[in-house]
């Protein structure tokens, strides 16, 4: 599965590429629905960053080493949720591109992906998580099925113990007295240091001047933390201090210690409380290390068709990489395609409990539960599964694959319409759709379901194809009757 980046208030570096003066071609909107949008900016450009802001709510995207072409617009207006505008600015040898939030309190989220010559950006509104919970009837049996709300509501599907309050609350109060800053996501791959402090100070307002002597790229991923406190980590990382004057803040390299004099034994005490952390920490960089290795192995035995000894390995990295969402999706997948249910219901549910709306895990969960037949969770999961961002077709086949299965005909109908109306059409469900009829008895709908099959353009196996044409042959009939 390709891998993106969820852009909320985030903030992305671009890889870095040779320097050139470039053009951008073209800015704007492809696919465009009520809950999405796809916004393209096409050309050359030698590298890119990206932020997030709130005031007023807007994303920004900065194109390195280029320039507009004449007929490129400068500002196009967007009708809709979820973005307002679109406004692009030369800036000397760079290009700014504003897409502004139609909601100027509420930053829309987004995924950013890079091809050749071409950014595309498709962004949608996330939900309202305020306020209370409608219960949503359970199709066809009148009853009603209560839609999963987050941590709480999981934590009872799949046992999970509870934290202590007083814990949580300690915590908290620790690190709000701390930082305050505003909560970013970051993302930094070979990035100059003098481009992530000129982020700092864009994202935080304050002026930040920069020593010359402060050198080097930095590698670096955060999620969901505040500013002053990510960038107290880049201090750290890079042995650089910060002076803070009203309104400025200096960044330079960390004074040169004076060595000690010949024979003289220096000898500094620290307390349990400042070596206690570091010791996790440092535990922590050699567990991952040692489950990277790990990994590697079990991926070559997992190539190499060990697909059960893969999975040994995979559940033994876990237990040193217990917060490794991808890691633990791929032991998940596996105890599924192995048959052991319980064991993918367990992972998929600790994938949950590291976010709550991933949609693949919430699939896999879905799957081995209606395979245990967890009716009641299964639906849930399927539920949170189709309406979790980013969606994902295998979601929505799959609940109107379990919704016939339990003869809940309509609500299998309209999942497979939601499927095509969202991801186009499908041979697998058009077929599904066809099948559905039959259940029903309706042999002319169906016969002019399995007729518009072979019309469509479908490349059909030759199985396929004979089944269709039998189908036809005898619903079509039996419709004339």
């Amino acid at each position: 599965m390709a891998r993106t980046f969820i852009v909320g208030l985030i903030l992305l570096l671009g890889m870095p590429l040779s320097s050139f003066a470039g053009q951008i071609t073209d800015i704007g909107v492809g696919k465009k629905t009520q809950h999405e949008i796809e916004i393209f900016i096409k050309g050359d450009f030698s590298a890119y960053q990206s932020t997030g802001q709130r005031s007023p709510a807007r994303f920004v995207i900065d194109l390195e080493g280029t320039g507009l072409a004449e007929n490129v617009s400068r500002s196009i207006d967007v009708k809709g949720p979820i973005v307002s505008g679109i406004k692009a600015i030369t800036r000397g040898n760079n290009v700014r591109v504003v897409v502004a939030s139609a909601d100027s309190k509420r930053l829309f989220h987004c995924t950013m992906q890079e091809k050749e010559g071409e950014i595309v950006l498709r962004c949608w509104m996330p939900k309202e998580t305020a306020g209370g919970l409608k219960a949503v009837p359970d199709s066809g049996t009148g009853s009603t099925v209560t839609p999963l709300s987050g941590q709480g509501d999981l934590g009872v599907l799949f046992d999970w113990p509870a934290k202590p309050e007083e814990e949580n609350v300690k915590k908290g109060t620790k690190k709000l007295a701390k930082y305050t800053g505003e909560k970013i996501t970051l993302d930094f791959y070979k990035t100059g240091l003098h481009n992530v402090f000129r982020l700092f100070a864009e994202i935080s307002g304050k002026n930040i001047i920069i020593d010359d002597r402060v050198k080097g790229e930095l590698t670096l991923s955060l999620k969901e933390v505040p500013w002053d406190e990510a960038m107290d980590l880049v201090l750290e990382l890079k042995d650089l201090v910060k002076e803070e004057r009203p309104g400025t803040i200096i960044i330079k390299p960390k004074p040169e210690k004076a060595s000690p004099g010949k024979g003289e034994l220096l000898v500094k005490k620290f307390s349990e409380e400042i070596l206690q952390p570091a010791r996790l920490l440092k535990m922590e960089k050699e567990d991952r290390q040692r489950a990277q290795d790990i990994i590697l192995k079990a991926h070559n035995l997992e190539a190499a068709g060990k697909s059960l000894e893969a999975l040994r390995m995979y559940e033994k990295a876990y237990g040193l990489w217990k917060d490794n969402p991808d890691l633990i999706l791929k032991t998940a997948y596996l105890y599924y395609v192995q048959g052991c249910f319980a064991k993918c219901y367990y992972f998929s549910g600790q994938a949950l409990r590291l976010n709550p709306k991933n949609a693949e895990a919430a699939l896999y969960a879905a799957l081995s539960a209606a395979r245990m037949e967890k009716t009641n969770e299964a639906r849930k999961l399927f539920d949170l599964a189709t309406n979790a961002q980013p969606q994902i077709p295998e979601a929505f086949f799959n609940y109107g694959m379990f919704l016939k299965n339990h003869k809940d005909y309509e609500a299998a109908a309209r999942m497979y319409q939601k499927y095509e109306q969202l991801f186009g059409p499908s041979l697998d469900v058009r077929m599904e759709m066809a099948g559905l009829c039959e259940i029903q008895g309706n042999a002319s709908e169906a016969c002019i379901r399995y007729k518009e099959i072979l019309k469509s353009g479908f490349r059909l196996d030759r199985r396929t194809s004979s089944n269709v044409r039998r189908k036809i042959q005898i619903l079509c009939n039996e419709g004339e009757d």
